[in-house]
């Protein structure tokens, strides 16, 4: 749930502090009251796209922070924090902060770790649905719609201990695999070996004729020299 927001220098904003209370809350107002730059702001600090012309005229940076509380949040959004390097939250709480200056700079926080861009968008993925006409809604997700009803029924335990055992099956089954490969890889490697004896054999190669065999190759070789300007001469 979101407990606070606070926004500076984005559009018309210079800095504001927003505190929701638990459960139900309504934002309301008349056009052109601001409504939209909450939802903005929101959506700035979940990961979206930065649009650098929303910083407040006079300023070159601006700053989104949020304090979400994810009480509510099975072990695996928990997982998720730690496989991408996130500090653990402290009772209960996520702490999101997202910068970005008119000269390109982008940063961005989860409890105080700096992150990519990538991982704050997969965070917040896992907290909020902004629904509009236009809007991507997490839940049309068939992986999002099994991990609630795995947190729902309680069941998450023995989803990452199944997810386990998959792992280990398709683990053994590469290993299986590269075996397969190695004997044959094995086989012909002894294939090639039994060439290179039976070759060998075949020559019937003596002890120290090695001398005797570069004297001969020699001799053939001035032979034919001999013999070719023999030919020039009597031409």
């Amino acid at each position: 749930m979101l407990t606070d927001l606070r926004i500076k220098n984005l559009a018309l904003v210079n800095d504001l502090a927003v505190q929701f209370g638990s459960g139900y809350n309504s934002i309301t107002g008349e056009t052109g009251a601001g409504k939209s730059i909450l939802i903005g702001a929101l959506g700035l600090v979940l990961g979206e796209r930065a649009d650098r012309t929303l910083i407040r005229d006079g300023d070159d940076h601006c700053s989104v922070e949020a304090i979400i509380d994810v009480a509510g949040l099975g072990k695996a959004f928990h997982s998720h924090l730690g496989q991408n390097g996130i500090e653990p939250c402290e009772d209960n709480q996520l702490f999101l902060k997202r910068s970005f200056s008119a000269s390109g700079g982008n940063r961005q926080f989860v409890n105080g770790s700096p992150t990519s861009l990538n991982v704050l968008a997969s965070i917040g993925e896992w907290l909020v649905d902004i629904h509009g006409p236009h809007d991507h809604q997490s839940l049309l997700k068939a992986a999002r719609q099994l991990e609630i009803l795995d947190a729902y029924g309680g069941l998450e335990e023995q989803r990452d201990n199944f997810a386990a055992l998959v792992d280990q099956q398709s683990a053994l089954a590469s290993q299986k695999a590269e075996l397969i490969v190695d004997e044959d890889a094995y086989a012909r490697e002894l294939d090639l070996l039994r060439f290179q004896v039976s070759e060998i054999e075949s020559a019937q190669l003596k002890p120290g004729e090695e001398p005797e065999l570069e004297q001969a190759f020699q001799r053939a070789a001035h032979s034919a020299r001999l013999a070719e300007l023999s030919v020039e001469a009597r031409g």
